[in-house]
């Protein structure tokens, strides 16, 4: 297995702590090349943020707010 973005091996074994896979294309990116979007959520109480690992093909053009 190897990274889309460098072509690093990974082993399969190691996910999570050395890699993870995009969210979209369910591709593995280690965590070198990994980036994260983030959006808002409404909880019971408070807001959060929820972060999801993107790999940089399915990263959004678009960073910031939408105000």
């Amino acid at each position: 297995m190897k990274c889309v973005e460098c072509g690093k091996e990974l082993e399969e074994k190691k996910e999570g702590i050395e890699w993870r896979l995009c969210t979209f294309c369910k591709k593995s990116v280690c965590f070198d090349d990994l980036h994260y979007i983030g959006i808002w959520r409404r909880g019971l109480y408070s807001n959060f943020v929820d972060v999801f690992p993107v790999c940089k093909n399915c990263l959004p053009k678009f960073k910031g707010t939408l105000r």
